[in-house]
């Protein structure tokens, strides 16, 4: 069936943002059943989901990349985008909410706002989006819609309003009572998204009073013609009402709150409706901002302007590339510009739903859709007309909080490493590689345990790529204990011919930590010639690679060439090379080497309840928390703790709190370790200490 054409400003393009299984992905199911798309309901968890079809999502039981879909809805295309909720696919949630025009909060209503919930409604706010909140799980155990609402104002720090009252809670919960409309909608027992009208219950005739004016009130709020009338008849024309709510959900001024269970489909053609008359088309959005500093508005007629935002790569059909066009339509000849540098050729471009796709005759300014084997172009990458060069902003990509040292399973996987390592960067860019500068081993980085582990598998089935993964080694670090002067470093060797002769006498001190090393040149009277002291310099520096303790580099001294001695026939490079390096050697020798190692800032947000508990833990880990701020039902703690007692922080925070635990980590800065660990930490060492020779 070809692909309807639809105009911009029928268009609506949505993302489902939430905290980890508060039922987004359920959510969308249900507006694709209510909306005619599928016949059956999807589910997460009987692996039915049309947006969550990965092995991997399967397995989790959630998502872990955004996924796509559109639908049809009284004459509206309506684009749907699925957005992940754990921490460590956050950043491809924060990439993805760039390409919509409004966002659904959604929340567990037996969990209030989590973690997640708070950095996802900010960072919308942040892109001018409208945002709706749906609260998920009314027919849950410990729902409380009251509770709920009161967290929102506390955490959110924004009034909530909503247009919606439920009927029941937990398992009594049976539907809604529309605001606007004035009537309930009951739904079905064991009829996804079937319901019938009723009038108002008795019992809730006062509440649903005073919410619709409250409702009332917070709409004329935002508008100074609006209240004027209200002040006037303290009511508001049903039309008037709608208008003002659409204006003040668009420009931000109001945050409507909806009811439901996604589950069994209640509530979602109610948000399908709001999406449609209440959300803006994406002509409608705010300007968007560019990489220079300006800003484009959309519009329909202009030069094509586009933005990669995801990108997803099938083992069988290759790179797909999504984008959302905020400008114009791709030139006839469908070449453009990548601000990844050069040309690329649109090929037949594709609408969205999972990894189904249906190819796009006609595209329209604002549309999100796919395109295949793009070459240069990846997540964040602007498209353009080739005469009209735009280059949008990118997202930041988040420090990696975890590693991995990977290698080969199979000696036949060596070379294929590689190639599936740079497919697997194409989908995920918080994904990275270095080579460890200790070891030489290959590191696979990401944002937790489980980004990592998803990596590895898909590396495995979508490539027949097997590695086996291990922590990388602690990057612990040695420095001077105390300062010693005039320090002998004597390199004398006779081969016959001519021979090497330097000797390089040297002041050694420790510095502030972070500081760094120093070479300090104070040679008087032409001891050593100016064209040797680099040589000295040069030497010491190669024998910092590896410290005189455990092998680890050295750090943060000072090292000043205060005298020296050199033979006119036998002196030269490689001489005062190996005097800077045995003075080196002999320095250390003589003042003692401390072992630094990397101390590591978290920040923790878990529920109350558990705070105690994650002190304690982060204390017996050798870590300091150095302050608490309660936010909501969770609190946030701030500590320092040892890399090495943190490197697997994420499941173990996990467990401790029921999966409701969330940290950030970054390196604070280096520490020394402590006497009774350094004899271990030596004998476990990777490095065997070579002689200078």
């Amino acid at each position: 069936m070809a692909h309807p054409s639809f105009s911009s400003q029928d268009l609506r393009n949505i993302c489902l943002v939430g905290h980890g299984h508060s039922g987004k992905t359920s959510l969308a199911e249900a507006m694709l059943f209510v909306g005619g798309v599928t016949s059956r309901l999807g589910s997460v968890n009987d692996q039915t989901s049309l947006l969550d079809f990965e092995p991997e999502e399967h397995k989790r039981g959630s998502s872990i990349a955004t996924a796509f879909a559109w639908l049809e809805h009284d004459g509206h295309k309506i684009n749907l985008l699925d957005t992940p909720g754990d921490a460590s696919f956050l950043h491809d949630a924060l990439t993805s909410m760039r390409a919509a025009d409004a966002a659904v909060v959604v929340i567990s209503a037996p969990d209030g706002v989590e973690v997640g919930t708070e950095r996802v409604f900010a960072e919308a706010g942040e892109l001018g989006l409208p945002r709706i909140i749906f609260i998920n799980k009314m027919d849950r155990e410990r729902a409380d819609a009251a509770a709920c609402l009161a967290e929102i104002e506390e955490v959110l720090g924004v009034t909530p309003i909503p247009i919606q009252l439920p009927v029941g809670s937990e398992a009594g919960f049976q539907g809604v009572v529309s605001l606007f409309q004035e009537e309930a909608f009951i739904y079905a027992s064991g009829q996804p998204g079937q319901y019938t009208k009723r009038p108002i219950p008795a019992d809730m005739a006062d509440q649903v009073q005073e919410a619709r004016e409250a409702l009332i009130d917070a709409v004329a709020s935002t508008d100074d013609q609006l209240l004027e009338h209200y002040l006037e008849t303290f009511d508001l024309p049903a039309d008037e009402l709608r208008e003002g709510f659409r204006n003040a959900l668009k420009a931000g001024r109001i945050v409507p709150v909806l009811f439901g269970s996604a589950t069994g489909a209640v509530g979602a053609l109610s948000c399908l409706e709001l999406v449609k008359w209440a959300c803006p088309s994406p002509l409608e959005r705010e300007p968007v901002d560019l990489a220079d500093g300006t800003a484009l508005d959309p519009t329909d007629d202009g030069p094509f302007a586009a933005q990669v935002v995801h990108t997803f790569v099938d083992e069988f059909s290759g790179k797909l590339s999504i984008f959302r066009i905020f400008r114009g339509i791709p030139p006839e000849d469908h070449t453009v510009l990548s601000s990844a540098g050069g040309s690329e050729r649109l090929g037949a471009l594709y609408a969205l739903r999972g990894k189904d796709r249906e190819t796009v005759a006609i595209p329209c300014t604002g549309d999100i859709l796919a395109v295949a084997k793009l070459k240069q172009t990846h997540t964040g990458h602007s498209l353009s007309d080739p005469e009209r060069p735009v280059a949008f902003e990118v997202v930041t990509h988040p420090a990696p909080m975890m590693a991995y040292v990977i290698e080969p399973a199979s000696k036949g996987d060596a070379d294929k490493i590689k190639t599936a390592l740079e497919r697997l960067l194409e989908e995920d860019p918080t994904l990275s590689t270095t080579i460890d500068g200790l070891t030489g081993h290959m590191v696979l980085e990401g944002m937790g345990q489980v980004h990592l582990d998803m990596a590895v598998e898909r590396m495995a089935r979508k490539y027949k790529v097997s590695v086996e993964t291990s922590l990388p080694p602690v990057p612990y670090r040695e420095t001077l204990a105390r300062p010693v002067a005039n320090v002998e470093g004597k390199h004398k060797k006779q081969t016959g011919g001519a021979g090497q002769f330097g000797v390089a006498f040297l002041d050694v001190a420790p510095r502030d930590r972070d500081a760094g090393f120093e070479f300090v040149d104070r040679i008087k009277g032409g001891a050593i010639p100016n064209t040797l002291i680099p040589s000295v310099e040069k030497g010491i520096r190669e024998r910092m690679k590896h410290g005189f303790l455990a092998g680890y580099p050295i750090v943060d001294i000072q090292v000043a060439l205060v005298d020296g001695k050199y033979h006119p026939v036998d002196s030269k490079d490689v001489a005062f090379q190996m005097a800077g390096s045995k003075g080196l050697r002999a320095a250390f020798d003589q003042g003692g080497t401390v072992l630094l190692e990397p101390i590591m800032e978290l920040e923790i947000s878990v529920p109350t309840a558990n705070m105690g508990d994650v002190m304690g833990d982060i204390t017996s880990r050798r870590g300091r928390v150095l302050g608490m701020e309660p936010r909501g039902k969770h609190t946030v703690i701030q500590a320092h703790a040892p890399l090495a007692s943190v490197q697997r922080y994420a499941p173990e925070l996990k467990g401790m709190t029921g999966g409701k635990g969330a940290f950030t980590m970054q390196l604070s800065g280096y520490e020394a370790v402590p006497k009774h660990l350094v004899d271990g930490i030596v004998s476990a060492s990777p490095f065997h200490k070579d002689d200078d020779e």
